[in-house]
């Protein structure tokens, strides 16, 4: 088991150069320790093609062994150059599932009657497709830069860039599996909807993991910031629905 970032070793009698007596706060950058393979040693960001083409397992890795242990080797290989690579997949394959859907079960959108005004029929379209362009990567900085700030006043010491890649993965798989799911006829709506919830449920929790491990953080402080930041992006996307809205019936 790998302990948390900021912990004395056991056995070695030493503890991170950066909680020696100079007084200053603990960095991002030295290495866990795990008592079965030793110091993780920072890595370094990959070749573009190389983090691609690793991608799948990643995404594997991460959500089938919740915890912040896993994250900890992921820290070195962030990189702005993949996290806009796996936020560009995320939306451009979200966003034509979405516009494909319109096109393929139209009466899903404005067949019901739940939604009888022609204005939020038109704004859930667009919102749903095209919008999703917009929408995806603007609710994602606004959530990584609340939680970035939220994690900092509690006393975390993390770097965005790594608490941007991190998070994508476990973010894109849940967000292109949902999407996924949205193309199957009749059900695909329902299923979508439900495992949404699950998937936004277990992400929240993956999110506390990779905050402690970005951020150095305890795990009473790691969620608090995890919470917040997530009843946040819950509001912020239906503030943006209904502005959508608004925008949509003024044209």
């Amino acid at each position: 088991m790998v302990q948390e970032p900021g912990q004395k070793h056991s056995g070695n009698g030493h503890e991170p150069a950066s909680r020696r007596k100079s007084g200053r706060q603990p960095r991002a950058s030295y290495p866990a320790w795990s008592p079965d393979i030793g110091f993780i040693p920072p890595g370094r960001p990959l070749p573009l093609s190389e983090a691609v083409r690793q991608l799948p397992r990643r995404y594997r890795f991460i959500l089938t062994r919740p915890g912040f242990e896993p994250f900890l080797p992921e820290l070195g290989l962030a990189g702005w150059n993949i996290v806009w690579v796996q936020l560009l997949i995320y939306t451009v394959v979200a966003a034509g599932l979405a516009f494909l859907r319109t096109l393929l079960y139209p009466e899903a959108i404005g067949g019901t009657d739940s939604v009888s005004s022609p204005a939020v029929t038109q704004a859930l379209k667009s919102g749903t497709s095209l919008g999703l362009l917009l929408l995806i990567p603007l609710l994602f900085f606004f959530a990584m830069g609340l939680l970035y700030w939220l994690a900092r006043a509690f006393g975390g010491h993390g770097i965005f860039v790594q608490q941007a890649y991190t998070t994508l993965l476990f973010v894109t798989p849940c967000g292109l599996i949902i999407s996924m799911l949205g193309m199957i006829p009749f059900a695909g709506s329902f299923l979508s909807a439900f495992l949404g919830v699950i998937l936004f449920a277990y992400c929240v929790v993956l999110q506390c993991f990779a905050t402690v491990a970005v951020h150095q953080m305890q795990g009473g402080k790691a969620t608090a910031a995890t919470v917040i930041t997530a009843l946040s992006l819950i509001l912020a996307s239906i503030l943006c629905l209904v502005l959508w809205t608004a925008l949509s019936n003024l044209v």
